[in-house]
């Protein structure tokens, strides 16, 4: 089991959403979901795992403009 702390934060042009801890693994969008969503995408290339595995996202906290997600993958 491996878990990431997941970072969004709203800007004036939509939604960032970053694995701190992996650089360069960021993704920009126009609403939550779908940086979400392209963000696990691009992390699947990073893990070497095909697009589509087993993953469970929970809300940790929000501090003014930024949410903390923790992102488990399943085995």
């Amino acid at each position: 089991m491996l878990q990431f702390t997941v970072l969004v934060e709203r800007g004036i042009d939509g939604i960032d959403a970053s694995i701190p801890s992996i650089r360069e693994c960021a993704t920009w969008a126009s609403s939550e979901d779908s940086a979400l969503t392209a963000l696990i995408d691009r992390l699947a290339f990073f893990l070497h795992r095909e697009p589509g595995f087993k993953y469970h996202l929970d809300y940790m906290r929000r501090e003014d403009e930024k949410t903390y997600y923790k992102l488990i993958i399943l085995t």
